[in-house]
């Protein structure tokens, strides 16, 4: 490992200074100098203790640590450092946002950031009249573009002409299809119904249902639904998310293998779900949007998660879940057997999701809704699945 000398001044010289932790560690975390209160949905600033002077060549990168997410809810908001922030009074400030709807309070000592030292070029600009590679679109920060990794019903047929790369060898062959919808609305169900009909058609179809219950992977998952944390509006939705998130990463090996073989995955509940029930805690639509965008970032490029080549997500009204929901049978989870978990033993939690996922279908059209009543009628079985072959058929044309 090679060093280099680094110039850095401590304000409060009875804390430490920054420490890596491990011989193989590339970060260095960062002690917060004094308490410093977040409120719901606010920003602030923790003094960090020093003033470093960054070599010639290199930026200072600053991250959260994982566990100040885990235990915290907070999430970083700034992260350069450059050559120039060097004064004698430029202590660096570690800037989070509290997206929680209670007050977080960091103590002085608590290690809360960590910072990297990256090597950085400069550009010398060659302005040109058009780029010579083709438009490929893309997103920007705007809420119309929010990048939510659900295919588009207008996109299918221009990427099911290409093959998509995977993470592993050989190309994704096989297509992964998401039944995702509100509570009771018969998504385990259909996703069965769904394979049957997919084999009789003489595709070769694998079902995987999320959460794996008895998974090591969801283990946080089931204590989380059995109560062990206390009930669903206790627990911070960033921290809920990544319980499933681990679940989905663990199994992403299998999946892709799945589809690099050319089958047809249906999962039962995917990142959809996390959107739904844990979007469903926050308050406003505006706070929901900024949590999708988090999910999608954390699943699908941090987790690189495999991405569905259709997401369906049946509608049922939580009034008519809760009667459905009456004979359900019980759960066995690793410490308790329950017939409601959590989630569905709250009706606010359920007319919360509700409303979420409804939202979820406003802002993004590709996502292919399908309402299990008519009227003051449900529909049967049998209905609902012809309704999902509808939207699945398409799908395997290509």
């Amino acid at each position: 490992m090679n060093y280099m000398k680094v110039k850095i001044k401590r304000i409060d010289k009875s804390l430490p200074l920054p420490q890596y932790e491990t011989p193989g560690a590339v970060a260095f975390d960062f002690v917060a100098r004094e308490n410093t209160v977040f409120p719901p949905s606010g920003i602030g600033r923790i003094p960090g203790n020093v003033v470093i002077e960054v070599p010639a060549g290199f930026m200072l990168f600053l991250k959260d640590r994982s566990s100040t997410i885990k235990k915290k809810g907070l999430l970083v908001t700034a992260g350069f450092i450059d050559q120039d922030y060097c004064g004698d009074g430029d202590e660096i400030l570690l800037q989070f946002y509290n997206p929680g709807m209670e007050e977080v309070v960091v103590e002085r000592g608590e290690r809360v950031a960590q910072g990297v030292f990256l090597p950085i070029l400069k550009p010398e600009w060659e302005e040109v009249d058009k780029m010579e590679r083709e438009d490929r679109g893309g997103f920007g920060s705007t809420d119309e573009k929010l990048h939510i990794s659900l295919v588009k019903n207008d996109e299918k047929e221009e990427q099911a002409s290409k093959p998509v790369p995977v993470v592993g060898d050989g190309l994704r062959m096989g297509k992964l299809i998401v039944i995702d919808g509100t509570d009771g609305s018969g998504k385990e169900t259909q996703s069965k119904i769904l394979i049957k009909a997919l084999e009789q058609r003489g595709y070769s179809a694998k079902l995987i249902d999320f959460p794996r219950y008895g998974e090591k992977s969801a283990g946080l998952v089931e204590n989380y639904l059995n109560g062990k944390y206390g009930q669903a509006k206790d627990v911070n939705p960033f921290v809920a998310s990544l319980f499933y998130a681990l679940d989905r990463y663990d199994a992403r090996g299998q999946i892709n293998k799945w589809l690099n073989e050319g089958e047809i995955v249906v999962s039962n509940r995917y990142v959809t779900a996390s959107m739904g029930h844990q979007g469903g805690k926050f308050e406003s639509k505006e706070k929901r949007k900024v949590y999708f965008a988090w999910l999608n970032n954390y699943e699908y490029d941090i987790f690189g998660i495999p991405e569905p080549d259709l997401n369906i997500i049946l509608h049922m009204p939580t009034e008519h879940a809760m009667d459905l929901m009456k004979n359900r049978p019980e759960k066995s989870f690793r410490d308790a057997v329950l017939v409601k978990d959590v989630h569905e033993s709250s009706q606010e939690h359920m007319r919360q999701a509700e409303e979420t996922y409804l939202l979820m279908c406003e802002l993004f059209p590709h996502l292919e809704k399908i309402s299990c009543v008519r009227g003051r009628e449900m529909l049967s079985i049998e209905d609902i699945h012809k309704e999902v072959w509808k939207k699945v058929e398409p799908l395997l044309l290509f």
